[in-house]
């Protein structure tokens, strides 16, 4: 489906299949937010899998019916890993997310070189890392972003060039499926705060993509569902500290009607820009 045929009802829908469906999600991710994506993976009704190890990695990916990749600490084995587990993920649902692209070197070629050895349904990052990728400006200070550059070309380009679903997150989201760019409205100014933040909305963009077995409306309605959930729990936190339990509250509360009700108000979550 493409982005522009995307309604309200289809976001609904595509958050009701993880309930329905109930995808596993192989994750080669990062130690810092492996824990938080676990449970942001089980909240949404979703089943999360991690593991480093190489040779189990081909096993894994054929039963998951998504592969995360997270390159926020990376090891060799990890690398490996995710080497073994994409030769087995043909087929899946894989997503890319280029933790710290720009921060060193060898971040910048382990990620260009899986670009060029693999294809993935959905490539996210946040701003800067996005924009670094597609040399439309932006920076970094280690794994967060400093800046943005033109993310409207930037997620349009990476898209077109890599066949996939490019998001970039921030204060707000751009997302692109290689023909058109939707911006998404909302979230919370905790997330920032909360290490790993990005992370969990790569599990949770998966594995609705996973579930209801199409990138562009999975990737949106995860976006969605990420600000939604966010805005809520920071209604009921006291701060940092208690945002990330707040936070895996709300995605498991939130509903198919939730987002139904939320997306319809006054149209006001996404636009196509």
């Amino acid at each position: 489906m493409k982005l522009t045929d995307c309604t309200p009802e289809t976001i609904a829908r595509a958050w009701e299949k993880l309930k329905e469906t109930r995808p596993l999600i192989f994750h080669v991710t990062n130690a810092v937010a492996t824990a938080l994506q676990a449970n942001a993976c089980l909240a949404i009704g979703a089943a999360p899998l991690m593991s480093q190890y190489p040779e189990e990695a081909e096993e894994l990916a054929g039963l998951a019916q998504g592969f995360l990749v997270n390159l926020g600490t990376p090891t060799d084995a990890a690398l490996e890993t995710v080497k073994r587990g994409m030769r087995a993920a043909k087929g899946r649902f894989t997503l890319l997310d280029p933790v710290g692209y720009g921060a060193s070197r060898f971040r910048v070629e382990s990620t260009d070189a899986l670009l060029r050895e693999h294809s993935f349904s959905i490539l996210k990052g946040n701003a800067g890392e996005i924009s670094l990728l597609a040399g439309v400006g932006g920076a970094t200070k280690g794994v967060d972003s400093l800046s943005s550059g033109d993310l409207k070309r930037g997620v349009l380009e990476l898209a077109r060039k890599h066949g996939c679903v490019a998001c970039a997150t921030g204060e707000t989201d751009c997302l692109s499926d290689g023909e058109s760019v939707v911006r998404v409205s909302g979230g919370s100014s905790m997330l920032p705060y909360l290490s790993g933040s990005g992370c969990v909305a790569g599990t949770v963009v998966l594995s609705v993509a996973a579930a209801c077995e199409d990138a562009a409306p999975g990737a949106l309605a995860g976006l969605v569902a990420m600000g939604v959930a966010s805005e809520r729990a920071e209604e009921k936190c006291s701060g940092s500290g208690t945002f990330a339990p707040a936070l895996i509250d709300e995605l498991h509360r939130l509903s198919a009607r939730d987002l139904l009700l939320e997306s319809r108000s006054g149209g006001a979550r996404w636009q196509v820009i």
